[in-house]
Order: C-alpha cells, then sequence, then structure tokens
C-alpha cells in the first residue's frame, strides 16, 4: 500500500513541476518576445519621397517622429511606413542623411494629422 501511495505522489509532483515549468516557459517567452508595452492604438503613416527637380524617388531619406523614437529609412522605390502612437497631430522631419549615394537634399519638416489610424504622403525634397 505504500508503495502505491508513493508512486501516485510522485506522479503527483512530476506533474506539478512539469505544469510549472511550462507555465515559467510561457513567461519567459511572453516577456522577451510577446506584446509591446505599448497598449495603445498606433497609426501607420506611409508615403513616398522623390526629388522636387527630377520626380525621381529618393533611398536613404530618414523619416523620424517629433518626440517619438521611432523612424524609417526611405527604401530604392522611395517608400516609407512608419507606426506611431495615437496623437492628434504628428511633427514629421525627412532628412538625408546619406550624402554619397542619392545627392544632397535639404531636410523638410511638415506636420499632419491623421484621420482613421493612417496617412499616405507624397513628399518632395529640394536639393541643396
Amino acid at each position: 500500500m505504500k508503495t502505491i501511495f508513493t508512486t501516485q505522489k510522485r506522479k503527483l509532483l512530476r506533474r506539478v513541476y512539469g505544469a510549472l515549468s511550462l507555465t515559467t516557459a510561457l513567461f519567459v517567452f511572453q516577456a522577451c518576445y510577446g506584446t509591446n508595452k505599448d497598449f495603445g492604438a498606433d497609426v501607420r503613416i506611409e508615403g513616398f519621397v522623390k526629388a522636387k527637380t527630377t520626380n525621381l524617388p529618393i533611398a536613404g531619406i530618414k523619416v523620424s517622429i517629433d518626440k517619438q523614437p521611432q523612424y524609417e529609412y526611405t527604401d530604392n522605390t522611395g517608400k516609407f511606413s512608419i507606426y506611431a502612437s495615437q496623437s492628434v497631430e504628428y511633427k514629421l522631419r525627412f532628412e538625408d542623411i546619406d550624402f554619397t549615394s542619392n545627392g544632397s537634399f535639404a531636410a523638410k519638416d511638415t506636420v499632419i494629422k491623421v484621420v482613421d489610424h493612417a496617412a499616405f504622403l507624397y513628399i518632395s525634397l529640394d536639393a541643396k
């Protein structure tokens, strides 16, 4: 009788430790790779950046949002896409960081108001 009780106790303890181990692993995974700490609604701001004189897309332009850590660089087609926390308006800055590959363009600031959680922009930059 004692061995049956000991065997059942071991099985129960094995299940408890297994459940705790699984729960711990899931908690660590959620903490490292889970949802963002920002649970607010995000806004998607996307668009194209082109040269004002040639109307060609500009790659490597840094697109940033004032007072927010996010930034993005335009790709080879001049396209950018950036997410930001919900706000009434956004002050965007377009800067040419890489002068060697795309020439030299003057920085531009613009203020936009977003409706329906998304905005699409066409931005033209002047050459320096």
